[in-house]
């Protein structure tokens, strides 16, 4: 890993994010990048107003000024890492999607308010598209949640073949901290716990053929709630991060219910992985 981004609005969701991300980096070896991005509202016609050029070159100045502030901080604090900002005007989704295109950006680091969840993440609406959109894993950190390395990662699965290709990612992760990785599925249908056995038996035999990571755990359960059944499973275990496979829009469908990925951020209080199909 080469570049931890995190988008910024200054706000103390953020900073949290901040800190977070640049013990990540200290850890994984990797650059942080904190961007501002400014997103100018546009006339009916779709024209930017002399007025909207005004109001943006008063945020670029003083969204440098704040980037250059957080930059002296982070540098002070973790002398062994790069630190590098930017300020950007466009969508938030657009200028990530840019930044992961031109390889700048291995994983985003995005604060949220806690148990409040996608839709009241530091961009709003805006990071549940972030987490859509974006082609690499995005790492949403609640508020009030200090940095602690991950020892016990919960992967929640569906069992799915497309997730196979991205068990590299959770066991790098797991690797770099020598972490304990708990693939878990959880089905609403009692009757159906044979066959789901059945299910995690294949579906470990297919992760063995990808990876020799050891500290690799299996778990299937019975709920009728499942994101309530992750968040108690996660309590459990002690568990610091909680693992989800997703794809556009579609992250909501395949994983047991509509919603259960933004569900867990809802309620979660630990930090929410969301690594792109």
């Amino acid at each position: 890993m080469k570049t931890i981004l995190v988008p910024t609005d200054f706000s103390e969701n953020a900073n949290t994010a901040i800190e977070y991300a640049c013990e990540l980096a200290k850890s994984l070896g990797a650059e942080v990048l904190i961007i501002n991005i400014f997103t100018p509202p546009v006339t009916q016609y779709n024209v930017i107003s002399p007025l909207i050029e005004e109001e943006t070159g008063r945020a670029r100045k003083l969204a440098k000024e704040k980037l250059a502030s957080i930059s002296k901080v982070v540098q002070s604090q973790y002398k062994s890492i790069i630190c590098n900002t930017n300020f950007f005007v466009g969508t938030i989704v657009g200028i990530i999607e840019q930044l992961i295109s031109e390889d700048k950006a291995d994983l985003v680091v995005m604060g949220t308010k806690g148990a409040s969840g996608l839709d009241k993440m530091l961009f709003g609406s805006n990071t549940a598209h972030v987490i859509e959109k974006v082609k690499c894993p995005v790492l949403a950190i609640p508020r009030y949640c200090p940095y602690k390395a991950p020892e016990r990662i919960v992967y929640a699965t569906d069992f799915n073949n497309e997730e196979l290709d991205h068990i590299e990612t959770l066991v790098s992760f797991s690797k770099a901290f020598h972490a304990e990785l708990m693939i878990t599925h959880i089905t609403t249908d009692k009757s159906a716990l044979m066959s789901e056995e059945m299910l995690k038996r294949n579906f470990a035999k297919r992760v063995s053929t990808i990876t020799e990571y050891p500290s690799i755990a299996y778990f299937v359960g019975y709920e009728e709630n499942i994101n309530k059944a992750l968040e108690s499973f996660s309590t459990r275990v002690n568990a610091d991060w909680i693992a989800m496979y997703t794809r556009e829009r579609k992250m909501f469908e395949r994983l047991y219910n509509p919603s259960l990925t933004k569900a867990m951020a809802y309620q979660t209080k630990i930090p929410l992985l969301a690594i792109k199909g």
